[in-house]
């Protein structure tokens, strides 16, 4: 299976003039998008960070479905990825024994997405024939208060009378891998209990499903479901819950399954609904919130709906670009993407979701500092990609990133430190963000060389991945300078003396610049680094301001037209934002999102001529570049709002009601021209 891999920009030069056409939104408030009729869409994402699917427009059929920690062994590329898994959530409905699971006999008639809770609404018509319809409404959601459970309501309404048969079942559709249990229905208290293993035997999923039926329905013969007659002018209503649990969270999931399904029942479905809406509303109040551009506003909530849905505290196997929308595209591996492009915003909002994200890296350092040594270097070599196990490399083997993509290593070691400084948490330094900073200082130490020039990195790509066995990537030294400092800092801060070779690498580190005094892409490269200063931008890249605009000169001077990916012109638009290129800002802000919105559900695409979307890290980028980007604030030991606010044209402010600073909760007021308030709630 091909998979497209990001090709970076080698420059962005010029700015490119949007094409204005009809408003995409009406309004600012939370959206709640949808369609109907018959069109082909991509379908929506529903997940809570741990479990994943994308119920199509009948949602009682088959649908992808991820869930954490469940991976096999891929069939072509022979590397651990995240698995299909069953879909616990299909249904059979039976008129007079004949199936309705037929979509030529179905209609739809609306289905929504209302971003404010993560529910997902369907309503669709079944031609049952002889003049009999029947009318179906199904409401769904991945639950936030409880990790491993899906929650379906399905209410019926007839335009005749007529017997029915109501079927749960576990769709095994399209999924590697083999049934080893299913167990009688009944057993555990539960209508549905399966154990799968995936292919290559890399792993187990336990499933349970338990269905609270309509009063007017009982069981029916063969106890496969329950039967019962309806007629017209009321409404029968059967909730369902599932729950997946992988062996990576038990040793016999399937068990866990079914204590998990019943906690789901003996806690009640009113509760869980009103606790699913309480962990949204809580989690919105992190929401970015602009005057002055309502279609950059439903981006922006897009964004954070999309990127929270695929992060939990519960999740301790990292985060893929496509969060869990998708098992086939970047097969679930954690790259570049989590550490630099989405977990500032989730510290912002969640601290203790931005943990597990390093948690993850954390189990893998082990696995780094054995990779480290097989390139013969000292400390820990992160994996470009990493495998939601043990997070180890698992880059397929026709891709040179996986040898060569070394900045990942400095990338995971700023995320720590990041969280650090946000936080304070004096238990995670001891345990977390010292080991990972030392080990990547002694990575650095041994990777680069001292010349007459300084201290110098050779044969590495950078984040073009169009360009190979670079000397000096700009991006690589400034980021490993960075970590330098960082890891020195750290040092000092657990009391313990600084080794002086990286004392001497921080002072010393080379960067390339070009006669102009404009950074370049690396060694040798006419290109200017502009992409490579956006990057770093949100981190308080470490570069003297002269150079910065020297750079951001000679960017503006070239003719060509802009180029890159979305999350590449998204933080350059901060940097044009802060150089007083209002214009540009707000240009390059919408290139960043709006080649790639997919209707009806606001995916946003790597690429605009794919067709699928929910590709987390252009969301995570999006947040990033107004949270720190615009408003000016940097994550530090001292006060946050380092730089004045520096917003498009088209934006007034910014305004956060929450954010957390070192455990309290703050509220953000960010205005154009003056340094954003941090003041407290």
């Amino acid at each position: 299976m091909p998979l497209s891999r990001r090709a970076m920009m080698k420059s962005m030069a010029g700015v490119l003039v949007l094409a204005r056409g009809g408003d995409l939104f009406a309004d600012a408030s939370i959206p709640v998008l949808g369609y109907g009729g018959t069109r082909q869409v991509d379908p929506a994402y529903l997940s809570n960070g741990f479990i994943g699917i994308r119920p199509g427009a009948i949602p009682l059929l088959p649908a992808l479905t991820c869930v954490t920690g469940f991976v096999y062994r891929h069939p072509d590329l022979q590397v651990e990825a995240l698995s299909p898994a069953p879909y616990p959530l299909a249904t059979d409905l039976r008129v007079n024994g004949a199936s309705l699971r037929q979509p030529e006999r179905t209609a739809l008639t609306t289905q929504a997405l209302d971003m404010n809770n993560g529910e997902l609404t369907t309503e669709f018509v079944y031609d049952c024939g002889d003049d009999v319809r029947l009318m179906v409404k199904v409401r769904q959601f991945a639950s936030r208060s409880e990790p491993t459970l899906l929650w379906q309501r399905i209410d019926l309404q007839t335009s005749a009378p007529t017997p029915v048969d109501f079927i749960p079942q576990v769709s095994l559709t399209d999924v590697p891998g083999q049934l080893i249990s299913n167990a009688a229905p009944g057993t555990g208290g539960v209508d549905r209990a399966l154990l799968f293993q995936s292919s290559g035997n890399l792993s187990r999923l336990g499933i349970a499903v338990r269905v609270l039926p309509d009063k007017e329905f009982s069981r029916n013969q063969d106890l496969s479901g329950y039967a019962g007659n309806i007629v017209p002018n009321q409404t029968y209503t059967f909730h369902v819950l599932a729950s997946l649990v992988s062996s990576f969270y038990h040793d016999e999931p399937d068990m866990e399954a079914i204590r998990l399904v019943n906690w789901g029942a003996q806690t009640g479905v009113d509760r869980l609904l009103a606790d699913n809406r309480s962990a949204w509303s809580d989690l919105w109040k992190s929401r970015v919130l602009v005057t002055g551009d309502d279609r950059d506003q439903k981006v922006l909530d897009a964004a954070f709906f999309y990127l929270h849905c695929s992060v939990h505290q519960a999740n301790l196997n990292g985060m893929a670009p496509y969060g869990l929308s998708s098992s086939r595209y970047y097969l679930g591996h954690t790259f570049w993407d989590t550490d630099t492009w989405s977990l500032l915003p989730v510290l912002l909002s969640s601290p203790r979701t931005a943990e597990s994200l390093l948690r993850f890296r954390l189990r893998g350092l082990p696995a780094a500092k054995k990779a480290a040594g097989l390139f013969g270097y000292r400390g820990a070599q992160f994996p470009w990609e990493a495998a939601p196990l043990q997070g180890e490399e698992v880059t397929p083997v026709f891709a040179a990133t996986g040898w060569a993509e070394q900045h990942i290593v400095p990338d995971v070691a700023l995320a720590f430190w990041q969280y650090q400084l946000a936080t304070g948490d004096r238990d995670f330094l001891d345990e977390a963000t010292w080991p990972v900073l030392r080990a990547v200082a002694e990575w650095i130490e041994s990777r680069g060389v001292t010349t007459q020039r300084g201290f110098e990195i050779h044969n590495i790509m950078g984040p073009d991945e169009t360009s190979n066995g670079l000397d000096n990537s700009a991006y690589v030294n400034l980021a490993c300078r960075m970590v330098m400092k960082a890891s020195i800092r750290c040092a000092q801060m657990k009391g313990l003396p600084v080794p002086a070779r990286w004392q001497s690498i921080a002072r010393e580190m080379y960067l390339p610049f070009n006669a102009e005094g404009a950074l370049t892409i690396a060694e040798g490269s006419s290109n200017v680094a502009i992409g490579d200063l956006s990057y770093l931008f949100p981190f308080d890249v470490d570069l003297d301001q002269a150079a910065v605009e020297s750079t951001w000169r000679a960017f503006r001077g070239k003719k060509e037209s802009a180029v890159g990916i979305g999350f590449a012109r998204a933080a350059t638009s901060a940097l044009a934002a802060a150089m007083d290129d209002r214009k540009g800002a707000a240009e390059l802000f919408r290139l960043s999102w709006e080649p790639f919105w997919l209707e009806p559900f606001g995916m946003i695409r790597e690429a605009s001529s794919q067709t699928y979307g929910c590709f987390v890290t252009d969301y995570g980028a999006i947040l990033q570049t107004a949270m720190f980007g615009f408003t000016g604030i940097r994550i530090g030991e001292s006060d946050w709002n380092k730089y004045s606010v520096t917003l498009p044209e088209n934006w007034r402010s910014i305004e956060i009601e929450r954010i957390y600073v070192r455990g309290e909760q703050k509220h953000v007021i960010a205005k154009h021209g003056s340094k954003a308030r941090i003041v407290d709630l």
